[in-house]
């Protein structure tokens, strides 16, 4: 692939013709130019409402005023992958923006989810009782934990049908039959986002996901690491390395099932060095065993050999 992010990825507009025309096997038969389309009669025309229609061609001249995700994903303002961002300074490479408004569709129409309390106080879609049954289940839920399923859960608190969908499809955003402590969780971890960059707990790169493993990548080789392009991870290996008299190495296999499995054990191969000189470069072979389960560290390590 010539760009980041594998099935993450962001596209402009016609970057991302691009990419269905090499990911589609044949064009769609049987569909109508818009030369062979019918036109509607000036009656028609006349009865019908009057929308703005935007046409391919002003797509494609602005398209690159706007990317698009192939998996569009909300990152939260205390999650792990912002705190990430900031403790290895990765986020001086990017740009966010603070999710303005959560919305949500419900009969028919799109309406916007109360987050912040301002937000409740101010919302004409809650009745005054169900504004204060909210507040008084947001304040509550977090010291709250249950067995029962979320939807049970909620329906027991009464809050009726117009929270229950705000509570469980917007804030929480779990399934019906989730476990209330997930839903629970879910809505903690909603709430304690609140108010970091801005009034909703979500940010989204200004650049699209695609933009992240770019900013992880600038900052590898800031640093002298190397990557390598257009390939895909078989294997992650956490390691420390002591050089002294000799090299001594500790490994954790995250993902074993990309290396030769033997039962218990397994074996690998890895590259390991010093500085950018390839000369000083050495291909190991490894000889692992996994331990019983629950027991750490994850694999141990008896032999290590120079295989070059």
């Amino acid at each position: 692939r010539s760009y980041y992010a594998a099935n993450w990825a962001s596209f402009t507009f016609t970057g991302l013709l691009t990419w269905i025309q090499q990911h589609q096997d044949a064009h769609m038969e049987g569909e109508e130019s818009d030369a062979d389309k019918p036109h509607p009669s000036a009656a028609q025309s006349q009865s019908e409402p009057t929308r703005k229609k935007i046409s391919y061609a002003h797509l494609v001249k602005e398209g690159r005023r706007f990317n698009i995700d192939l998996v569009s994903k909300l990152m939260y303002s205390r999650g792990s992958l912002v705190d990430l961002l900031i403790k290895s300074n990765v986020s001086r490479y990017a740009e966010f923006k603070n999710v303005s408004r959560v919305l949500t569709y419900r009969h028919g129409n799109i309406e916007q989810v109360p987050c912040s309390r301002a937000d409740v106080f101010a919302s004409r879609q809650l009745s005054v009782v169900e504004k204060r049954k909210l507040m008084r289940f947001l304040t509550s839920c977090v010291e709250e934990t249950e067995h029962s399923r979320a939807l049970r859960f909620l329906r027991d608190q009464k809050l009726g049908e117009n929270l229950e969908h705000f509570l469980l499809h917007s804030i929480a955003m779990v399934t019906e039959d989730a476990p209330t402590e997930d839903g629970l969780a879910a809505t903690r971890h909603f709430l304690r986002s609140l108010g970091r960059y801005g009034n909703t707990p979500f940010l989204f790169p200004v650049y699209g996901l695609g933009e992240i493993p770019q900013c992880f990548c600038r900052m590898c080789a800031v640093f002298g690491g190397i990557y390598c392009l257009r390939h895909s991870v078989h294997c992650l290996l956490h390691y420390f390395l002591l050089w002294k008299n000799s090299v001594t190495f500790e490994f954790q296999l995250l993902c074993p099932e990309e290396s030769e499995n033997e039962g218990n054990s397994f074996t690998a191969s890895m590259w390991a060095g010093l500085g950018r000189t390839p000369e000083l470069w050495r291909r190991f072979s490894i000889n692992g065993l996994y331990p019983p389960p629950g027991y750490k560290p994850d694999i141990y390590l008896f032999n290590l050999r120079s295989i070059h």
